[in-house]
């Protein structure tokens, strides 16, 4: 474990003592991947972390250290064109570039939801007013930002559903029919710990993956896997996968 690794191990015990002790709710600013499971394969605090991210499958969390119900000190922010008319077509890198551009840290960033060049974000409740005022422009569009109440039931990703067989539920086999590559270019990314279920790295291959779980590959996406039980007539596995898009 690396000297970074520890401080952050150490970080998420403070905060645990912090909240068992002042009998108060203590909470992380947004983890990645990395830092969730670091956090869920090696915490050892008195008040064991909820993972919160705004929706269900949401990569970008914060850890929650509280024994009693807590509202997130989170909120969802709309930005969208001053003048749709005039816009130009942006994605997830122009708005999260033009936020941290602004001096923000990625960590009071969670998972941005994108949809015609409109963004939902959710971010700590501590920045909203300030992002509110300063992000005027995406790139070469104005643009405006606001709160919003977003039900978790909206609040979700688009998927493109993936229909396929495989030999078996392994990770490997899972991961070459979702992003179509070879089972040698599958093992290389997990070998390489670039995989992850349900927010803990895995590096073995042979993982078999069970309904519901949800895979996320960097470089590559993410995917729910959802096993159908069903067999083709070559008595391989057929399965389904929503792939975030």
């Amino acid at each position: 474990m690396t000297r970074e690794e520890q401080m952050l191990l150490k970080h998420f015990n403070d905060l645990s003592e912090r909240a068992y002790y002042q009998n108060r709710p203590c909470f992380s600013d947004f983890l990645d991947m990395n830092a969730q499971s670091l956090l869920l394969q090696f915490f050892k605090g008195p008040i064991a972390p909820v993972l919160y991210g705004g929706y269900d499958f949401a990569e970008r969390k914060i850890a929650v250290f509280s024994e009693t119900p807590v509202e997130y000190p989170v909120c969802w922010l709309e930005i969208q064109p001053a003048y749709p008319k005039y816009a130009e077509k942006l994605g997830h890198r122009d708005f999260l570039g033009s936020i941290l551009g602004l001096g923000l840290e990625r960590s009071c960033i969670g998972d941005l939801l994108i949809e015609n060049s409109t963004a939902r974000i959710l971010c700590l409740e501590r920045v909203q007013d300030f992002i509110i005022q300063e992000l005027t422009q995406v790139r070469h569009t104005s643009v405006q930002a606001k709160v919003i109440e977003i039900p978790e039931s909206v609040a979700r990703p688009k998927f493109e559903t993936i229909h396929g067989t495989v030999n078996s539920l392994r990770l490997d086999a899972v991961i070459s029919l979702a992003f179509r590559l070879s089972r040698s270019q599958s093992c290389g990314l997990i070998e390489s710990g670039q995989v992850y279920i349900n927010s803990r790295l895995n590096t073995s291959n042979g993982a078999v993956l069970k309904d519901g779980d949800m895979i996320s590959v960097r470089h590559k996406g993410k995917f729910i896997f959802s096993d159908s039980k069903n067999k083709s007539k070559k008595n391989k596995c057929m399965v389904e996968i929503h792939k975030y898009v």
